[in-house]
Formats: structure tokens, sequence, C-alpha cells
């Protein structure tokens, strides 16, 4: 399994932009916290260190979220769960957990960059000794975000090349979805660590582990400079952006539905009219027959939302189209400001875009 992990990220570093990544810089988690975040262990393997490949985060009993390139194309049983123990070599029997199911976000890619969180259902749920008091995991797409964060895992680090036998921590600065997709990182992804800093960073074996920022669940470790070091920042998967997707999960609905994820925006003025069109594209999987509403917010001058009125129905692996007419004065050439807001009436998943989309009109 760890074979096939580092196969996933080899491939994804094929794309130019180095794989997914204990805690460069970082240093042993205190003792008296961190028991929600877990060790992901290949299964027979009976050795505690050698068999950690990724890290996860408890979020109820019985559910770890994770970064979608630690599970797919993983069996259950091929994955067990340490959880309680922040020494690898001190994992005994007791402290692992069998997962019998795995929720891999259904528009993952592993030969592209996005999209890289998945649950892990236990078998068993875990003592309350061990999993955290209440829920704490960011929720919403447009949740504030802090500046800062810490980041755990079990990772290499130079102090230990082939992963740490404890569990390490660092502080690392925290970017907005904004700023980090200005740097090419993708849709519902933050950034952290500041290049050429000597702030820690995230490295191998560190895949799937939080970022924490102001007491909740922020990010999950997806990628980064291959060297380990701060050359670019570290990308982690955005958790707010994917919390309505967790929550659907977690509630018994069917994974392979999506967030109805929007594609496209784009802005026309509406002939003979100072109005202008605004029509957007939104892909989702395995919504079918789902209701689906949208609305835009739209900033010239002043901000104001723009309802759409009617509902449409999705088609299995298919985008569909809206449009509207923004019924406020623009010229041509003007340039506008949008938000893009969808949601799936049926199942309660939501997408509002991270970043605005500014718009020159046509």
């Amino acid at each position: 399994m760890r074979r096939l992990v580092a196969m996933l990220m080899g491939a994804l570093a094929l794309v130019g932009v180095p794989a997914a990544l204990g805690v460069v810089g970082g240093a042993p988690a205190d003792p008296n916290t961190g028991d929600h975040v877990v060790a992901l262990l290949e299964v027979g393997a009976d050795d505690g260190r050698a068999g950690q490949y990724c890290t996860g985060t408890l979020v109820d009993p019985q559910w770890v979220v994770t970064a979608a390139h630690c599970a797919y194309g993983l069996r259950p049983e091929q994955v067990q769960v340490a959880a309680g123990k922040q020494a690898l070599a001190t994992i005994t029997a007791d402290d692992r957990y069998a997962v019998d199911a795995i929720a891999v976000y259904p528009r993952y890619d592993p030969r592209r960059w996005g999209h890289d969180i998945a649950l892990l259902h236990l078998a068993r749920p875990v003592p309350p000794s061990i999993h955290p008091a209440v829920e704490k995991y960011q929720r919403g797409p447009r949740a504030s975000y802090a500046s800062d964060g810490w980041v755990s895992g079990w990772g290499a680090s130079v102090e230990a090349p082939t992963g740490s036998p404890v569990l390490m921590t660092g502080r690392i600065s925290i970017s907005t979805p904004a700023e980090c997709r200005s740097l090419g990182a993708p849709w519902g992804t933050i950034c952290g660590t500041l290049p050429f800093s000597s702030e820690p960073a995230a490295c191998w074996g560190d895949s799937g582990g939080p970022l924490e920022g102001g007491g909740v669940l922020v990010g999950i470790v997806s990628f980064g400079p291959e060297g380990c070091d701060n050359s670019a920042p570290t990308a982690y998967t955005h958790v707010g952006t994917y919390a309505s997707w967790l929550d659907w999960v977690r509630a018994g609905g069917d994974p392979r539905v999506s967030l109805p994820e929007v594609t496209s925006v784009t802005a026309r003025q509406v002939p003979g009219t100072r109005w202008t069109r605004l029509t957007m594209r939104w892909c989702q999987s395995g919504g079918v027959g789902h209701r689906v509403v949208t609305r835009f917010k739209s900033a010239h001058g002043n901000y104001g939302w723009h309802f759409s009125r009617a509902q449409s129905r999705t088609m299995r692996g298919r985008c569909g189209g809206y449009a509207v007419e923004h019924r406020h004065a623009h010229r041509l050439g003007e340039t506008l400001t949008v938000y893009a807001d969808v949601r799936d009436a049926t199942t309660g998943m939501r997408y509002f875009s991270t970043y605005p989309v500014r718009l020159r009109i046509r």
C-alpha cells in the first residue's frame, strides 16, 4: 500500500508540481493533545512505524477525514487506523481500528490536482477518552480563515528521513483561497507555509493530516514541494468547501453525489438594454433528479444579491447551465465582480465560489 500511495503521488509529480507530502522544522506534539490525529496503517504490518503511510483526523467516534490520495483504489480491509497513540512504536492491537467503509470524493481524479478529500468509517467507535468532545471542522465554503495554524503528522523530516516515530506539529501561516489560487492551486485549496521562510513544512507521510486554525480543522495536507522545503507553499484541501459533502456522507447519504461545482461564469449585455445576462455552468456527479438552485452576488459600486427564481435538474455525470438577467445598469466593457452560489436543494450540499470572478461585460 505504501508503494501504491507513492505511485499516486509520483504520478502527480509528473504534472509539473511535486506531489503530496514529520513535519519538517516542527516539534513533538504536546502529549496531552492531538489524540484526534490518527495514523493510517497498512493491514498486516505488525510494526506501527513501518506500517504508517498517511495521517488523518477523527471528526466523530467512527469517522476519519483524510486525503483522497491516501484512500483511492483501496479496499476497507487494506487499511487500519491507529488512534490515541502519538508514538507509533507503542501501538497495540487494541489501538488499531478496522475500517469498514471508504468514501472518496466522487470528482477526485489521481491524474489531476484538487478534490483531495476522503472519509474512512471505523468498524467500532473510539472511546470518549480519545475522541474530541465536540465536532471541530470548519463549516461552509465562505467560513473565515485563520491567519495561521498547526499542521501535524508522522511524516519524514530532516531528523527522521523515513518518517517520524512520534507525532510532530508545527505552526505555519495560512493563505486565503484567492491567494492560493493565484499561485496556480486548484479550487477548494488553501496554502500554508510562506515561501522561503523558516516556517515548518509538511512532508511524505503527513498526507491527509490536519491543518488546524482557530480551534477547528481547516485543511488536509494534499501536496507540496517534493523536497519538503519552503521553495513553495504546501497545498491543503479546504475542509470548509467540502463540509456539506462530509455532513451528507456521515448522515448516510450516497458518497457518489458531489457538490454542484461551478465551472464557469460569464457576463454579457442584454441587447438593447443596459442589463447584464449572467450565465453559470455547474457540474455534479450522481445528482440525478436533484433540484439545484442558483444565485449570484455581484458588485458594481455596491454589493447586492440577485436571486434566480427557477430550479433546474442535473444529469448523472453531466454539467448544467443556468442564466439570469441582472437588472442593474451596466455599460459594455465595464467590469463586474461576481460570486456564484449553487445549492442542491435535495441533499443540502452547497457550493459558493471562495473567490470572486471578475468579468468584463461583452
